[in-house]
């Protein structure tokens, strides 16, 4: 399949709500003369009454919940989901194509701006507390998964809810195996792609799909004892993906950043471009600098903006005053390919 950048390989619409799949657009960065190139995630967007918002999980979640419905006809009990954001996010977009009911399952400690955005789509989480499900490893998110992993095993919860399960369904990866890796064979040039480990299912994707391509893949972690939204050191971890148990764990391509050095890359992005990338992009984008100063032509994938992180952003000094995450979604303000 030709990939045409700019036109989504998946639109869906109805009178409240569109969204856009696919076909996400190349940036060329360049900083302290060193180049790189970047795949623009959040172009996997939705737009929905003025808001605008993608990330690189609404892959994932199109192809689960289009995976299910394919084996199950219809989507007829409640989906929960435990997430960071933007899978959840994702979910939250679809479920008003779809009309199932949605609720995400998120840690107490997951950013009010996911929150908001979640409103806006009309949607409620459940937030775990520590009363409902103590922090038992250094990642919060492994506690929501705690909650859902214990709530399903209740018989009477598990017959009124399904869990698409992201860290363990093999449409996560298959999503990128068929969609990300084939766009991003279609560049000239590349020969190393970065991507992030969360659920370990784009890194699982793109090692498939770009296996035998010639393309070097690279894994992103946290350093040991770091917190990045969106990735995880899998060290840190009492919850494991079975993703990354099979896919991504007998990997010797995986890269750590250091959080400094991510909110660094961010920065100098943000004052060059105008461009304000979330913090697992930052992570990606580093990996990438220091991938080209060493003579590679990487392609970083950033998964999202930072508008799941604003508040974050501004403890650092950066200032939002003025500043619109729209413009971000204009392919005509991007350094496009």
């Amino acid at each position: 399949m030709l990939y045409d950048q700019g036109n989504p390989l998946v639109e869906l619409r109805n009178e409240n709500i569109s969204i856009a799949i696919g076909n996400t657009p190349v940036l060329r960065l360049e900083i302290n003369g060193v180049s790189f190139l970047a795949k623009a995630e959040w172009f996997n967007m939705f737009a929905v009454d003025g808001t605008v918002h993608g990330s690189v999980k609404m892959r994932a979640a199109y192809y689960m919940v289009e995976s299910y419905i394919k084996e199950h006809g219809s989507i007829k009990k409640i989906v929960v989901e435990p997430t960071s954001g933007n899978t959840g996010i994702a979910m939250a977009a679809l479920s008003k194509i779809y009309g199932f009911r949605f609720v995400p399952v998120i840690s107490s400690k997951a950013t009010q701006e996911v929150k908001d955005i979640l409103k806006k789509l009309g949607i409620t989480p459940l937030v775990v507390d520590e009363y409902m499900c103590p922090v038992s490893s250094g990642t919060y998110t492994d506690q929501a998964i705690e909650y859902v992993k214990r709530m399903m095993k209740n018989r009477d919860f598990a017959e009124k809810h399904i869990w698409l399960n992201q860290f363990d369904n093999d449409a996560n990866p298959r999503a990128h195996q068929e969609t990300t890796s084939i766009e991003i064979m279609s560049l000239p040039g590349v020969d190393t792609v970065v991507t992030g480990i969360g659920t370990g299912g784009s890194f699982a994707g793109l090692r498939r799909g770009l296996n035998r391509s010639g393309i070097w893949l690279v894994g992103v972690q946290p350093r040991k004892g770091q917190s990045i939204q969106g990735i995880r050191n899998v060290s840190d971890s009492f919850f494991i993906p079975p993703i990354i148990v099979r896919e991504v764990l007998n990997s010797r391509m995986i890269y750590e950043v250091d959080l400094r050095n991510a909110i660094w890359i961010i920065e100098k992005i943000f004052d060059k471009y105008g461009i304000l990338p979330g913090l697992s992009s930052g992570a990606t984008a580093y990996c990438a600098y220091e991938m080209a100063k060493s003579g590679k032509r990487p392609l970083a994938i950033f998964a999202d903006t930072g508008q799941n992180y604003t508040y974050f952003y501004g403890t650092l000094g950066i200032s939002l005053k003025d500043f619109s995450f729209r413009k971000l979604y204009d392919p005509g303000f991007l350094p496009l390919l």
